[in-house]
């Protein structure tokens, strides 16, 4: 109660705790964050505080943490130095070490490399909790237990660093973004004007989804090794009226629709091939029929994709496609295409 009667009291315990929040909030090196950042993130806690105020702030900690200020450009940014070991603001129980232990695999193609970089000292607080536990079988489950991908490995494509760390903060501030990008097969980037609405993980290859000049009406999905140049032109993003990411993945659209209109596929397996879709489905209204000669005839309602395609011709001769007619057209034309290339 008598802290309640004291304001100067009340003041330090405030600024106190502001500053163990901006200690949270400053990344590690070459990441930055300017004055305003920090202003953002303390009002959206609740602190209502100047510029001024905050590199007071940052000035008092840098005397003792170890802090740098990057004031080669503007806006100035704030960063732990590359080098340094951040501070641990809480504890970290055994079950956390193994759910973050768990997590840092999947973590790293999500993150860019230097958000990754800045978050590797929380992993290695992780494991070294695991390893140094009495709880064995807490460090038995983390060595067991792995994610493998179910097509053919590939190696991942390069990115520009620089270039995904742009795009990364133009979707998380609200950013435009002025950008230079190589279509597939041209010689010659483009320079465009991008709405970065999202980003999604796709095997190994991220997929920025974003409207493009000179149509920001289509949203598209650009791989982001193709982006040569990305930079904020410090204007808002533009989003499409009620855009959701979750509306757009459910319409198949990165399996790279032909149509909107479903497909009602009929597919003849062999016995051994077509097994597992009795227990992997292709559609919720999937019928699975065993035929008398041992074969087995699927039939379901699909998206009319070049994914479906793909995955049917990996199953080569022991899978024919009877239905729908336009469909094992293409398939007979492509038959007839291979038949061509292989006999030469």
């Amino acid at each position: 109660m008598s802290s309640l009667l004291n304001p100067k009291e009340n003041m330090s315990k405030e600024t106190s705790i502001r500053l163990i929040q901006l200690l949270r909030f400053i990344p590690r090196y070459p990441a930055k964050r300017s004055l305003s950042n920090f202003r953002d993130y303390l009002n959206s806690l609740g602190f209502e505080v100047t510029d001024r105020t905050i590199q007071r702030d940052l000035i008092k900690l840098e005397k003792f943490f170890p802090l740098i200020c990057d004031d080669r450009n503007f806006p100035y940014g704030w960063s732990w130095q590359k080098d340094s070991k951040e501070i641990d603001l809480a504890a970290m129980d055994k079950v956390e070490a193994l759910s973050l232990s768990l997590a840092e695999k999947f973590l790293e193609p999500l993150l860019p490399i230097e958000n990754y970089d800045r978050i590797s000292n929380l992993f290695n607080r992780a494991n070294n909790i695991l390893e140094s536990s009495e709880q064995s079988q807490l460090r038995r489950w983390r060595d067991r237990v792995r994610v493998v991908p179910q097509s053919q490995r590939l190696e991942p494509p390069s990115v520009n660093q620089e270039v995904q760390t742009n795009i990364y903060d133009a979707l998380l501030y609200g950013d435009q973004l002025d950008v230079l990008y190589l279509k597939t097969n041209s010689k010659v980037t483009e320079r465009r004007i991008v709405n970065p609405l999202g980003i999604v993980l796709m095997g190994i290859v991220h997929r920025l989804i974003c409207t493009m000049d000179p149509d920001f009406k289509i949203i598209r999905h650009l791989p982001l090794h193709r982006f040569k140049k990305a930079n904020s032109n410090s204007e808002p993003c533009a989003e499409p009226e009620n855009f959701n990411i979750d509306n757009y993945l459910k319409k198949e659209s990165l399996s790279f629709l032909k149509t909107e209109k479903k497909l009602k596929i009929e597919l003849l397996f062999d016995a051994h091939t077509g097994f597992h879709l009795s227990e992997t489905p292709v559609s919720k209204n999937q019928k699975y029929k065993e035929e008398k000669n041992g074969s087995i005839r699927i039939t379901g309602t699909v998206a009319d994709t070049e994914q479906l395609r793909w995955w049917i011709l990996g199953f080569g001769e022991n899978v024919e496609v009877i239905k729908p007619q336009s469909l094992r057209d293409e398939f007979v034309k492509r038959s007839n295409l291979l038949n061509r290339i292989y006999k030469s």
